[in-house]
């Protein structure tokens, strides 16, 4: 795949996403986001239960790093949120964790970059 058609492909993995509730792991995942037009937005800047409270609707997107931290907290929230109800959309987190890879990038802030190139 030609790098145009992955950044392509993952703006548009993430325009499906704008809707649904996101957890990030902070302040610049959250900016990256937010530049691409998202509103609600998690962060985990608190404990993974305190989270859970702040959330308002079933539907959830694990948007963590896809680096060995982000990989670590998406699995816990993947345990702990669907026994509570959540349902979490795990396929969108694999298509943009591949889309990713594809870009040479494995932080949600880097989403910036792409913006921008």
């Amino acid at each position: 795949m030609l790098i145009q058609e992955v950044k392509e492909e993952l703006f548009k993995a993430l325009e499906i996403t704008k809707g649904k509730q996101v957890i990030v792991e902070g302040k610049r995942d959250k900016l990256a986001l937010c530049l691409l037009g998202f509103k609600n937005i998690i962060e985990l800047n608190t404990g993974i239960y305190e989270i859970v409270e702040k959330l308002n609707g079933k539907n959830v997107v694990i948007l963590t790093d896809y680096d060995k931290e982000g990989i670590e907290i998406a699995k816990k929230l993947n345990k702990i949120l669907p026994p509570l109800g959540y349902k979490v959309d795990t396929k969108t987190r694999k298509k943009i964790g591949f889309l990713f890879a594809e870009l040479k990038i494995r932080k949600i802030e880097e989403l910036r970059g792409v913006i921008n190139g």
